[in-house]
């Protein structure tokens, strides 16, 4: 008896609809504001510097300026892009030069963390008006300057 009790009880937890709970993203608020980190041509990796960018989020549209320290090229720059992804997690831009803003020097993926207050990307210069950085690949890692928070 004790046998086929637990046969009845399995054949029911196996044809029973079960399914995930489903939960949406926590709402993160937007990645406006001033951001600050580093960045790293992988071609040459003692070229380094710093970046800080300048963000304004509206919707999944993102914009601003950034001034990249110890650039061969373009040290201030101007960006647009989106954010996609589950709760907005990967983010992509074009860039710009800021003395020339239809000339596309650049291009940048990214992640960003759960807390919407750092951002791990790669950049790629990709086209002749990219100058002496042409061809040049590397990483950025960026944080958002903010109160401290415990997320």
């Amino acid at each position: 008896m004790r046998i086929l009790m637990m046969l009845v009880l399995s054949m029911f937890l196996f044809v029973t609809n079960v399914s995930a709970a489903s939960a949406d993203p926590p709402d993160l608020g937007p990645l406006t504001g001033e951001w600050a980190g580093t960045w790293t041509s992988l071609n040459s990796p003692s070229y380094n510097g710093t970046v800080e960018l300048n963000v304004t989020q509206d919707g999944n549209k993102v914009s601003g300026t950034s001034v990249m320290g110890n650039a061969k090229c373009f040290p201030d720059r101007i960006f647009k892009g989106k954010v996609s992804g589950i709760g907005n997690n990967v983010i992509k831009l074009k860039l710009f030069a800021e003395d020339d803003p239809g000339t596309q020097v650049a291009k940048t993926w990214g992640v960003i963390n759960r807390c919407q207050n750092a951002i791990s990307a790669v950049y790629k210069f990709t086209t002749e008006g990219s100058g002496k950085c042409q061809y040049d690949v590397g990483t950025m890692f960026i944080s958002k300057k903010q109160p401290f928070s415990p997320c």
